[in-house]
């Protein structure tokens, strides 16, 4: 018994001297207390930013969070984003890739998730020179300006029903649609959801393949952060690869549409399918690998254009 115990003791006190030995050589941002093997993840709250946000106001706006072994170092500013996104993106660029992210991203193969090499750089060339010029952007701001109208008028409608008179209104369900149009027209060039508010078939089909795939990856496993814990955790092969197929199937017939669509009419839309599908021999693009899941849903700010007075009067009065 005592050759066993102590052959346990060495090994606890070997890792917890790692440990103390890695904190002590690096001047470490600040953050929780992280417990051994396990680091933070115990202490992190299901709704992962809300977390990271109680921790900044604690901490700072650099916080050290542990996943398992791993450290993670938060930023929560946009200034120090964009110092992590845009200056130095070639020492920050290479992010830790779950298993369901390597899956989805078909290990790395997105803009999201590519490791820094030839292949992040076109990516990155594509997006800043093709995609998010601002030119393209400005191109696009009607289609941003006409849903945030249509949203603004499907709230002025329900609030002067009088079946919803003395009822409160719930306007995250009018967010989520206009981010939802937002992001199809831009993207895709065509409006899922018509005016009543009623989703098509291939819209329905995207929506449940981000649902499903959502729903795979916001609960990740300890295993996920801890590799020799990864056999009693084996990924649901066959359910992904359902998923797979789903997204490839809609991706392929998206892209169809748009191809038999720019030989009738002979030239390109704004949208972004249309771009990278014309930019596939300019950049040498795999066209699929680039489609990925938006981590970051669009933003719309509406502009008033009334007077501030009837501003106020309209809100009484509703």
């Amino acid at each position: 018994m005592a050759l066993p115990l102590s052959v346990s003791v060495s090994i606890f006190v070997l890792i917890v001297a790692y440990i103390l030995y890695r904190r002590l050589r690096f001047k470490l941002p600040p953050g929780p207390r992280p417990w051994p093997v396990v680091g933070n993840l115990y202490d992190i709250n299901p709704i992962m930013f809300r977390c990271f946000a109680e921790w900044a106001q604690a901490y700072g706006p650099i916080v050290s969070v542990w996943f398992g072994s791993a450290l993670n170092v938060v930023v929560c500013n946009a200034e120090l984003a964009k110092q992590v996104l845009k200056e130095n993106d070639q020492q920050l660029a290479d992010r830790h890739r779950t298993r369901l992210t390597a899956r989805f991203s078909r290990d790395g193969k997105d803009l999201i998730w590519a490791d820094y090499g030839p292949h992040y750089v076109k990516l990155r060339k594509v997006s800043t020179l093709e995609l998010f010029s601002a030119k393209r952007l400005d191109e696009l701001r009607p289609i941003r300006e006409d849903e945030v109208t249509f949203m603004v008028e499907s709230i002025f409608k329900d609030c002067t029903n009088p079946e919803n008179h003395g009822k409160s209104l719930s306007v995250k369900k009018y967010l989520g649609d206009v981010a939802f149009n937002n992001i199809t027209r831009l993207v895709f060039g065509k409006r899922f959801m018509n005016s009543e508010g009623i989703i098509d078939e291939q819209g329905q089909e995207l929506k449940a393949i981000v649902n499903d795939g959502s729903r795979l990856g916001a609960s990740p496993t300890m295993a996920e952060h801890i590799p020799w814990l990864r056999w009693m955790f084996p990924l649901e092969e066959e359910v992904l690869a359902k998923l797979d197929a789903r997204r490839d199937r809609l991706v392929r017939s998206i892209m169809e549409e748009h191809n038999n669509a720019r030989k009738k009419s002979g030239g390109a839309k704004n949208h972004f399918v249309d771009a990278l599908l014309t930019l596939q021999e300019k950049y040498d693009l795999k066209t699929p690998g680039l489609v990925t899941y938006m981590m970051t849903p669009l933003q719309a700010v509406a502009t008033p254009r009334l007077p501030p007075h009837l501003h106020k009067r309209m809100a009484s009065d509703m």
